[in-house]
């Protein structure tokens, strides 16, 4: 009989397997899995930015790369007989990967420019954005002091301080924790690294402050003047008082801050935002303290221009919002100011154009009762769409309504707005501004007039100075001065 040992074929198939293993494991590492260009210098050794280099492993367990060293940065042995290094691991983030090296070599040529640019942060909570505008999503708040590595300059809309354009770049970036977006560069220094060398810049010593929704309320809302709201609340836009250049501009993509009003004009630069209170902060660098009382309101205060007084606005923005924002803050000269502000519920671009249709349709109402109306006594009228007049031998209207300096052309607007109790007997109120008739003269002369379109004609009201407030027509004067113009034969 014989007997058959089964533990020597164990044996040798165990061993077969492990010689197998070992065999895969070098294999691996000496067969390329393609090819990558460095983004970001490798310290240890010292692989400057833009290398190209063979990938042999990627590692999704240990977030690694397993690359091969190039020989001109491989280290010394330290003792004669050491193996060379030839091989490290470094972070996936830090690897643009490519299967091909023609594919790796093209990218490393177009990168090149950029392989050994830097910059420093110089402004705490700098926004890195999704895609080269000031409006799309922030994907990274940085550090005052960080540094981050710049792949490329990317075009975009520009970063406005109001409606001025801030000298500067979009710059596509990646920062020291693998995250890729863009950032202006206006709050950017942008620095070299020689090859090779490690990035040695000075850190600040702010630290990142913890999300607040509150804040970023504050700086991502555009603000203006509380009294636009009273304005279109009550469907009495003054084009004169309401334009997009009046608000309060955080733009936290360049640390810059424009405040404008109509007494007030200024830009500050901030370095980082300090919270004073529950819902109150202060731009570091500026003196202004802006705190929010709710999502739509907010006060900001500041320091006024030499000789100003406390918070005064012109006439009409105080009356569009019925004074309510006059006298907030100190009366005395150079105290601290406090103005509110509000967000709107549409764009002050499609408020103004709203309004100028709405000028443009009672205009047009008017010019097709005539355009030409004709007085025995107070002349000839005409009026154009295009908002321009000419009125001609209105002599028995000087001085009393008529300067004796105007003359027989200029424009017409339908700025005012009547109250109900003036509606049962007019259409409205509209402002002839009459062309000097002198060219000594500067400003065009102002005078208005309520308007009523009859069947045949159209019939006028003088309207003195004492009717008015703002753009608001109080009252019809006591003793009042009725124009009727028949309309002309075309």
């Amino acid at each position: 009989m014989y007997i058959v040992s089964r533990e020597k074929p164990n044996w040798l198939f165990r061993a077969l397997c492990m010689v197998t293993l070992f065999l895969s494991i070098l294999g691996s590492c000496s067969r390329l899995t393609g090819w990558g260009v460095l983004l970001w210098n490798v310290e240890n050794p010292s692989i400057p930015s833009g290398t190209l280099v063979p990938v042999y492993i990627k590692s999704n367990i240990d977030s690694v790369y397993v690359i091969g060293i190039p020989k001109e940065y491989q280290l010394k042995p330290e003792k004669k007989g050491d193996p060379i290094i030839d091989k490290t691991e470094v972070p996936l983030w830090q690897i643009q990967f490519f299967p091909s090296k023609t594919k790796a070599s093209a990218f490393a040529k177009q990168f090149a420019a950029y392989a050994s640019l830097y910059a420093e942060t110089l402004q705490d909570g700098l926004p890195v954005r999704a895609e080269p505008d000031n409006g799309a999503r922030r994907v990274y708040r940085l550090r005052q002091g960080q540094v981050i590595k710049i792949l490329a300059k990317a075009q975009g809309n520009p970063a406005m301080s109001g409606s001025t354009p801030l000298p500067g770049d979009w710059l596509q970036v990646l920062t020291d924790d693998g995250t890729v977006g863009y950032c202006f560069s206006y709050r950017l220094r942008i620095f070299e690294i020689e090859a090779g060398k490690a990035v040695a810049v000075a850190q600040g010593n702010t630290t990142q402050p913890a999300e607040d929704p509150a804040l970023e309320t504050v700086v991502s809302k555009t603000w203006y003047p509380d009294w636009y709201k009273d304005m279109v609340d009550a469907q009495m836009i003054d084009l004169d008082n309401f334009t997009d250049q009046y608000g309060f501009f955080p733009n936290p993509d360049t640390g810059v801050i424009r405040l404008s009003l109509p007494d007030f004009d200024k830009t500050y630069s901030y370095s980082s935002i300090t919270k004073v209170d529950t819902q109150s902060w202060r731009f570091e660098g500026t003196p202004l303290i802006v705190t929010l009382r709710n999502e739509n309101l907010l006060a900001l205060q500041y320091q006024p221009l030499t000789g100003q007084g406390s918070a005064n606005q012109t006439a009409a923005g105080q009356t569009a919002a019925n004074q309510a924002s006059a006298g907030q803050a100190g009366s005395q000269t150079g105290g601290l100011r406090t103005s509110l502000f509000v967000t709107l519920p549409q764009p002050v671009g499609d408020l103004i154009a709203q309004e100028q249709e709405r000028r443009l349709k009672l205009l047009q109402t008017i010019c097709e009762q005539g355009p030409r109306f004709h007085s025995e006594n107070y002349g000839q009228l005409v009026l154009s769409e295009d908002g321009t007049f000419t009125w001609e031998g209105f002599d028995l209207l000087v001085p009393r309504i008529i300067p004796i300096t105007a003359g027989t052309s200029g424009t017409v607007a339908l700025r005012l707005f009547i109250r109900e109790s003036i509606r049962t007997t007019y259409d409205g109120a509209l402002t002839l501004y009459f062309n000097p008739a002198s060219s000594d003269a500067k400003a065009p002369l102002a005078v208005n007039f309520l308007y009523k379109i009859e069947p045949r004609g159209l019939r006028l009201e003088y309207l003195p100075p004492a009717s008015l407030s703002g753009v608001s027509v109080l009252q019809r004067s006591p003793s009042p001065i009725i124009l009727y113009f028949p309309a002309a034969e075309q």
